[in-house]
């Protein structure tokens, strides 16, 4: 009897084992039959499966796609703003060379400086009857603002022109950046291309 015992008790895991080997054959239905032999990478129930160093290029695939993504924004970003300073470049240096210093480019038309010292500007050409004392103080007022005015236009635009190669330089970084990410993507996805072209090979050549 107790020879029966023990003979039971190693027969039981066998048939649990036994069944659940069934159990995945239904599963993996008729096909099973002829599926390819594991790979050197096969996992512990003889299923292929992809390698550490496959995963491993798998989430740097999905992690430079995303830093390119951002790498991407930024560049655009940057060339947004940098569009933006030349525009205002541009204005900035018609309004010097033609002298219309009372005309208010539409992105100062916040700054009060600017504003207060153009009223005065506009208040001495339009001055009309107003006493001779009287016109000379707002002659001598308006040059003094022009000035001034002339004066703040310039550094701003000396301003910006220092931006646009601050700007430029940046671009540039992110231009070689984004190279650097594209290639590197580059070369993980023929990787990846290799390894599967490799895997569809050894099946054939090894079918079951």
């Amino acid at each position: 009897m107790s020879w029966l015992k023990r003979h039971a008790t190693l027969m039981w895991p066998l048939a649990v084992l036994t069944i659940l080997a069934l159990v995945a054959v239904v599963r993996l239905g008729p096909g099973w039959a002829n599926r390819p032999l594991a790979s050197p990478q096969a996992g512990a129930h003889g299923v292929a499966t992809a390698g550490p160093d496959a995963l491993a290029t798998a989430r740097r695939i999905s992690q430079l796609q995303g830093e390119a993504g951002r790498t991407r924004e930024q560049l655009a970003a940057v060339q947004t703003e940098t569009s933006r300073r030349r525009e205002r470049i541009v204005t900035l240096d018609e309004v010097l060379v033609t002298g219309s210093l009372a005309d208010c480019p539409s992105f100062l038309k916040d700054d009060t400086t600017v504003r207060a010292l153009q009223k005065i500007i506009r208040e001495a050409s339009e001055s009309v009857g107003t006493p001779a004392d009287g016109q000379d103080r707002l002659n001598t007022a308006a040059t003094i603002a022009r000035q001034r005015l002339r004066q703040k236009l310039e550094s701003l635009r000396d301003q910006l022109q220092q931006d646009l190669g601050r700007l430029d330089s940046q671009a540039e970084a992110l231009r070689q950046r984004l190279r650097l990410q594209t290639e590197e993507l580059d070369l993980l996805e023929r990787q990846i291309h290799r390894q599967s072209r490799s895997r569809t090979l050894d099946r054939s050549a090894n079918p079951a």
